[in-house]
């Protein structure tokens, strides 16, 4: 035999490295580039610098944390790595989101962020195995040749497969290449993989909605591959491995697990088919170079199905199997060899996944063995280790008896998730984690023949997580020094552990104390750099743990090598000052065999660059290898011995540490010859009696060891059923039957025999070991078995225990529970939650009991995490959990929906929890959960009780789909309000905006603007009702429908049902768009809008007999039999070029002209026209005609007086003439007549400042109006008093004091004429006419505004003689209005088209008289004139002054803008117009009356952080999280800040 080795990594991985992608130009020794190495041994290498000294010590923790976004989650593990042209080790993160991320590794500052695709979502699938987003979740590579990191995006392409922005189907994956010093992509990447054909089949094509990318990813030279299973094994999706060339981006292998005739095929995107997937608990591939392994899940179609088959074959159905995979030159792939368990078929059905453990190939310097050069390992649910031969994988029913030709399986019966761990070192050591039990530990050895087996030696003390997500064993040492290896393993529930790797003489392994983290996430291993380790908790936070590199001093580790027991040997330590030291004060050693001497340490202070030495003895001559009474050091035993000397300072500079562990290790050796036998309990599991096709045996290797220096000779072999050892140790007076052999068979105990027990006087040769099997059997039937098995020699005498059980298989009842709280039938698979309204819940449960004779365990467990979830999914029925006989388990379901819109109709939430158990007859169970959500009435209700108006859906409301405003002055609005008021006035449709808009209306809106719930459009919170939602951001609305007058029909949710232009309609044909003129362009009749509002059909038919009939503005219907001159074709091919996209206010399908924009028809067939007709279209029955003037003078000289006639008819016929004059006062003069609408210079105390956005919450929003009667001089009115004032969508007016939120001006969208006034502009969709008021007496402390039939309003602050008069006067109703109000021609020359630059100003008085003859009064509640910069400064950690003021008496923003406020002891900064998303504190929300309140409420919450106000509505939300700052004028925030963000700087009284 070879002797056993521990280089840094095996000559064979360092040449498998250099021949396909090491050829490295720098790179850091400590990276960590791939998920661990080539192998998948797990053993990670020496150059990370762990040393257990260090480790073991205080002076290992954790370093920093990164919390990230929410819901963010990283099943990617980290990468650490050194680019050479910038020599700074990074850490390259992937998440769920699809955001890659590079942090320093040392300090953790942020570096670079990418948000790539869109994340596939998670409730697209209905598995919940990874929730949220399934973006990123392989762990990529990184080419150190390129400085690239390779990975795959799963995303979605819309209307890719099926209609619609997601779904399954539309799911893809993407393969990328990045730059990880930029993250800027590598051309000609990312290449979108979906629709490859497999290589192999050519049926079958990649769809990567259906399947999910898991596997770690692995390069070989130009070649990146990669691994794809399922989603809970839904969907139609098969196991595929794909490769790329990374040189130009082809897919040059396409393999597919499951092919041929025997498996199942469907084109179906939902249909289960092939299955096998590729997943391994996240780890890699494992391979030597040439050849890739890897394990599968289950198959559908076994063309194995009894007859042995050789791995070489050719199988098609490789579910179930460890396979093989030839590395073409190309890099296409093609089947070398596999094994497929011989009750794989079993597996299928009790859904016992072998590709949960993942594949190991072993370092070939060390594990090998007679005929077989390189092994392999693999593990998975069924509770089996299967040691394989790589180079002969093993086949199918190739051994004896038609049982598995392997070259050892290891029977645990317990499920295994993620890898193993391999250390090549002290012999060889294997270490596998099975759910819920210890970490075990397998010793390489041999039988007789040479053969390689490995022997249980020991186990950690701890247990791992009761369920699915334990991590990979992995192994690192100190520069491959023997004595240095520690096991690193990650834990869903207690994050983070470490054990010394070697198990001591009581087999259990030493733990190592590590910092509390949180439990980190499934299936991770740390990613090792430099002295610290970095690891993802299942929140998404990323840790760093390590040591500081702030040493005082750099000591050498010390090597006694071979040191024979009753000898000692002498070493020192020496050690090299790296900064001013005080002192040496004292040094400790935990093992006092090393003896040491604290006068040899150096007195007085040390310079940088000084030197000493400590002298050490290992001390062995008083140490015994038996437990002798009064020893001073009790027994040892020979082989590795380590321990740490701590050094203690007193430092010259700050910032270093005072401790320094120095690791002290050496070989003990025995001279004589030494007997051992490991374990020290040999537990054979228990046998399950009467199952078709199991053996009721089960075999385990135990190790015989000679570790001393001379030969051993066996001296012969006993064994007792009686305690073998007394409470204190010492051996008991048991009664030892000797073993007897028959038939080459001994008898090691009731049940227990073992067929190569060394023969007695055989001789273990010095420093040898030999693997024994023995085999336990259920003699005696059901029962409890157990032996101490006890082995003399001449070099000592060892015992150890043989233990089982035997019973009948186990036997699943299952049952769900009724609202009762009674059971359902066992063959009930449905549970039903009946209605539930939101904020209520119901609970169901499901019971698993164990009726039969051994241990029930969960094989598959799937559950619901949505608005039905399982109460604590992961943990109730999760994979692996065990139910013990006569036992039941328990999970509850809850069905909690969630908060919804009121008066959503009754609609079904679905979910299922998809359960299997190992009872063979239980098979997959589907439990198919149903609940309705029901939501509380509001509004109007019928007699039973249920709500009149129901909601239709969010819809884009732009133009108003809802045209009748009835917005409550006080902002008071929920579904109640607003359903209230438009039944109370007959509408049918009501509709609620902006948080507090109300809208009432006729017609039902088009599906062309229906927004899907999922889109979230909708999402402001009703100001009287925050759990009720009123529209969203952007003009969307959320519509109700009175049910006893409307159905919903497809037309209101089908996006194709969009307006269009009405081509021909009678005896008319559309003969284009047309520019509208003063006096109109047709001028013979005007129609007014019927009750339901105008569309094509109405107005055709009003003007039949006419030559020309027009749309316009939603609503006017006009008729001529002539075209008045000037109006003229508009020239464009769509409605939105032309300016004609008005929807009709009766037809939403239809356009019905614009803003100045008439949709011409033209007759074209008179035949269709009676006579009749044609004679009642020109009788005029009744008429009104009203005379509007205004005139306007100032000191300019200039004098403008237009004078507008116009009548209307109710049902037939109407004249309308207009005149417009311009004159002035200077010696020239002119006249001009209007050609279309135009921008109102000014208005009242109002000077117009330009178009600006309103998409936001309003950028005005302390009183509007809204009307068909709307001019710019009504709104100036209207709004009198107030700083601003704004006209928009033709028809509303909105007054303010300070401009709100993001409104900045717009470079166009004010086209809309306004309703009263068709040759003003008033605003647009989302546009805003905005006008300033520059008088004094604007934005005053108090004002009264008013607004009546008769009124006069006088500025007294007047410094002009500009004025404005208007009168009107109406042939039925005769009133008259007069405004005077003075503006400066100044201030009209300088602003009149521009937008306003000023700074900020501060509110004055100014005075306002008013007289009415029928008043009404509104309130003006001024705030400052416009925002304010302030100079208050303020700088963390350095006080400048001895106190900070504090905010100012008016707590508002902009003037409270970085200042400070003090509330509970609790410090804020206040930051004006920022929101931070996200974090927000469960309960923590609530409506304020104002931002102060606000600021008092958050500082009742320990972990609040940041506050947020949304000043309109008046919400208040308290975040414990600071996430992304985003700039929004309405919300206003405060930030916590710390002690020592204040440097002890106190707030002003």
């Amino acid at each position: 035999m070879r002797a056993a080795s521990l280089p840094a990594h095996s000559l064979f991985y360092f040449l498998v490295c250099f021949l396909f992608i090491c050829n490295v130009l720098a790179l850091d020794a400590s990276d960590t580039y791939r998920d661990a190495d080539l192998g998948q041994t797990s053993y990670v290498g020496g150059d990370h610098n762990m040393d257990p000294a260090i480790v073991d010590s205080s002076q290992f923790g954790l370093l920093w944390k990164i919390p990230f976004n929410n819901k963010e989650r990283f099943y990617a593990k980290p990468l650490v790595y050194t680019p050479e042209s910038t020599g700074r080790q990074i850490v390259f993160l992937a998440s769920t989101q699809n955001i890659i991320r590079t942090v320093d590794a040392r300090t953790g500052e942020l570096i670079n962020e990418r948000q790539l695709d869109e994340p596939f979502l998670q409730s697209d699938i209905g598995c919940t195995d990874i929730p949220d987003t399934i973006g990123i979740v392989g762990t990529p590579t990184i080419d150190p040749n390129t400085d690239t990191a390779y990975f795959y995006v799963k995303t979605y392409i819309a209307n890719f497969r099926t209609e619609g922005e997601h779904g399954v189907v539309n799911g893809v994956y993407k393969f990328y290449a990045v730059d990880v010093k930029t993250l800027e992509d590598i051309d000609p990447f990312p290449i979108l993989v979906d629709g490859s054909i497999a290589d192999n089949d050519d049926r079958r094509y990649f769809v990567g909605g259906v399947i999910l990318q898991r596997v770690s990813l692995v390069q070989l030279g130009n070649y990146v591959y990669a691994g794809f299973g399922g989603h809970c094994d839904l969907f139609n999706y098969t196991g595929t491995v794909l490769g790329v060339d990374v040189t130009n981006g082809d897919i040059v292998a396409n393999w597919a697990v499951q092919t041929g005739p025997h498996t199942a095929f469907s084109t179906d995107y939902y249909e289960v088919s092939g299955m096998g997937g590729i997943w391994h608990g996240g780890s890699s591939f494992a391979t030597d170079g040439s050849r890739l392994f890897f394990v599968t899940g289950n198959g559908r179609g076994h063309e194995n199905d009894g007859v042995p088959a050789s791995g070489r074959s050719g199988c098609k159905t490789l579910g179930e199997a460890a396979v093989n995979l030839n590395v073409g030159d190309d890099g296409s792939l093609s089947l070398v060899d596999y094994f497929q368990p011989y009750d794989f078929q079993n597996m299928d059905g009790g859904d016992q996944d072998f590709g949960s453990g993942g594949m190991s190939l072993l370092d070939p310097d060390v594990f090998y063995g007679t005929g077989v050069t390189r092994m392999g390992l693999t593990a998975g649910k069924n509770g089996k280790i299967y040691v394989l031969n790589a180079d002969d994988l093993g086949g199918y029913k190739m051994g004896s008896g038609g049982t598995d030709g392997i070259l050892q399986t290891i029977v645990t019966n317990r499920a295994v998730f993620g890898g193993a761990g391999t250390y090549p070192g002290e012999g060889g050591y294997v270490y596998y984690t099975p759910v819920g039990y210890p970490t075990y530990v397998y010793k390489l050895g041999h039988d007789e023949s040479g053969k390689p087996v490995l022997s249980q030696v020991g186990q950690s003390p701890e247990t791992s997580a009761g369920r699915v997500g334990v991590g990979i064993p992995t192994v690192t040492t100190n520069k491959g020094q023997a004595g240095s290896a520690i096991l690193w393993m990650t834990d869903p529930d207690a994050g983070m552990r470490a054990w010394y790797a070697v198990p001591g003489e009581d087999g259990l392994l030493k733990s190592i104390p590590m910092p509390q983290i949180g439990g980190v996430n499934k299936f991770q291993r740390p990613a090792f750099g430099n002295t610290r380790f970095y690891t993802t908790d299942a929140n998404g936070v990323l840790y760093c743990i390590g040591s500081p590199v702030n040493l005082p001093l750099n000591c050498t580790a010390v090597d006694f090598g071979d040191v024979p027991l009753g000898s000692s040997k002498e070493a020192e330590v020496t050690c090299s000052v790296l900064i001013p030291i005080d002192e040496v004060k004292y040094m400790t050693v935990e093992d006092d065999r090393f003896e040491i001497d604290n006068a040899t340490l150096p007195e007085g202070p040390l310079a940088e660059g000084d030197q000493f030495s400590i002298p050490v003895t290992w001390n062995l001559t008083t140490a015994d290898l038996e437990n002798t009474p009064g020893a001073s050091y009790g027994y040892v035993t020979p082989g590795i011995k380590s321990t740490p000397l701590t050094i203690f300072t007193t430092n010259g500079v700050d910032g270093y540490v005072s401790e320094l562990p120095v690791s002290l290790s050496g070989n003990i050796v025995s001279e004589d010859p030494y007997f051992d036998m490991t374990p020290t309990t040999v537990d054979f599991g228990g046998l399950v009696l009467g199952l078709p096709g199991e053996e009721p045996t089960n075999s385990l290797p135990f190790t015989f060891a000679n570790r001393g220096s001379s030969p051993l000779i066996i001296l012969g072999y006993a064994y007792t059923y009686d305690e073998a050892v007394e409470e204190g140790g010492e051996e008991s007076d048991a009664v030892w039957t000797n073993c007897t052999q028959t038939d080459g068979v001994w008898d090691l105990g009731e049940g227990f025999t073992s067929s190569n027990l060394p023969a007695i006087d055989a001789v273990l040769d010095a420093n040898s070991e030999l693997s024994v099997t023995g085999t336990f059997s259920a003699v005696r039937g059901v029962d409890a078995y157990h032996s101490y098995f006890k082995a003399f020699t001449d070099g000592g005498d060892k015992f150890t225990i043989l233990e089982g059980s035997a019973s009948t298989a186990p036997k699943a009842n299952f049952s769900i529970s009724t609202a009762e709280g009674g059971w359902l039938p066992e063959s009930v698979l449905e549970m039903d939650f009946g209605a539930v309204s939101p904020g209520n819940t119901a609970e169901r449960i499901i019971r698993i009991c164990n009726n039969g004779g051994s241990p029930l365990t969960i094989t598959k467990s799937k559950p619901p995490v949505g608005i039905i979830t399982a109460e604590v999914p992961g943990v109730d029925f999760h994979e692996g959990q065990n139910i013990n006989i006569g036992e039941c388990a328990y999970a509850p379901v809850i069905f909690e929906p969630e908060p919804q819109q009121a008066n959503v109709a009754d609609f079904e939430v679905t979910d299922s929890w998809t359960l299997n158990v190992n009872d063979l007859d239980f098979g997959v169970h589907v439990v198919e959960m149903v609940g309705i959500v029901r939501s509380d009435p509001a509004g109007p209700t019928y007699e039973n009780g249920t709500a009149l108006y129901t909601y239709l859906g969010c819809y884009q409301d732009g133009p108003r789909i809802l045209p009748e405003g009835r917005t409550p002055d006080d902002h008071v609005m929920d579904i109640s309000i607003c359903t209230q008021a438009c039944y109370d006035e007959g509408y049918i449709f009501a509709g609620t905006e902006y948080n507090y808009e109300c809208w009432c209306g006729n017609n039902p809106p088009p599906g062309s603007r229906f927004q899907p719930e999922e889109d979230d459009r909708c999402t402001f919170t009703c100001t009287n009702n925050i759990d009720q939602i009123c529209g969203g951001n952007g003009g969307y609305i959320s519509v109700f429908y009175d049910s006893s007058r409307y159905t919903p029909t497809d037309y209101v949710f089908d996006p194709d049902d969009g307006p269009s232009t009405v081509m021909s309609i009678g005896a008319y044909e559309y003969v284009g768009c047309y520019s509208e003129v003063a006096g109109r362009a047709l001028s013979d009749k005007t129609v007014a809008a019927g009750e339901l509002g105008g569309s094509v059909d109405y107005c055709e038919e009003a003007c039949r007999g006419y030559k020309y009939f027009g749309v316009e503005y939603a609503d006017e219907c006009y008729c001529g039999d002539t075209l008045k001159e000037g109006s003229e074709l508009v020239p464009g091919d769509t409605p939105e070029d032309t300016g004609c996209d008005m929807q009709c206010g009766g037809n939403l399908t239809q356009y019905c002209g614009g803003g100045g924009r008439l949709g011409l028809y033209e007759l074209v067939d008179t035949s269709t026209i009676s006579s009749s007709s044609l004679v009642a279209s020109s009788t005029i029955s009744s008429s009104e005609s009203s005379t509007q003037s205004v005139s306007v003078s100032s000191s300019s000289g200039v004098d403008i007086t237009a004078s507008t006639t116009s009548s209307s008819v109710a049902s037939t016929s109407d004249t309308s003439t207009s005149s417009t004059e311009l004159s002035s006062s200077t010696t020239t003069s002119s006249s001009a007549t209007p050609t279309g609408p135009t921008v109102v210079p000014s208005a009242g105390e109002f000077t117009h400042i330009g178009c600006y956005i309103d998409s936001g919450p309003r950028t005005l929003h302390d009183d509007d109006l809204s009307t068909e009667e709307m001019t710019v001089e009504l709104c100036a009115d209207f709004c009198s008093g107030y700083k601003y004032m704004g006209v928009e969508w033709s028809r509303e007016c909105w007054c303010g004091n300070i401009i709100d939120h993001d409104g900045a001006p717009a470079e166009n969208g004010c086209d809309m004429t306004c309703a009263g006034d068709s040759f003003q502009y008033c605003g647009g969709s989302m546009r805003l006419n905005l006008y300033v008021n520059e008088t004094e007496h604007a934005s005053s402390s108090s004002s009264t505004a008013t607004s009546s039939a008769s009124s006069s309003t006088t500025d007294s602050s007047s410094e002009t003689d500009s004025s404005i008069s208007t009168s009107s006067s109406s042939s039925q109703e005769e009133s008259s209005t007069t405004i005077t109000t003075a503006i400066s021609s100044t201030d009209y020359l300088t602003t009149t088209g521009t937008a306003a630059t000023s700074s900020s100003t501060s509110a004055t008085e100014g005075s306002t008289s008013s007289s009415d003859t029928d008043s009404s009064t509104h309130d003006v509640s001024t705030s400052p004139t416009a925002p304010t910069s302030t100079s208050a400064e303020f700088s963390t950690g350095t006080a400048t002054s001895s106190c900070i003021p504090a905010t100012p008496t008016v707590f508002e923003c902009p003037e409270a803008n970085n200042t400070l406020y003090a509330a509970d002891d609790v410090v804020y900064r206040i930051e004006c117009g920022v929101d931070y998303t996200g974090g927000d504190i469960p309960g923590g929300s609530k409506g304020t009356g104002s931002f102060k309140e606000c600021a008092d409420y958050c500082s009742t919450f320990d972990d609040c952080v940041v506050f947020s106000f949304n000043h309109w509505p008046k919400l208040c939300y308290c975040k414990n999280n600071v996430h992304t700052a985003n700039d929004y004028g309405h919300v206003w925030s405060g930030k916590k800040l710390e002690e020592e963000d204040l440097g002890g700087v106190t707030i002003c009284s």
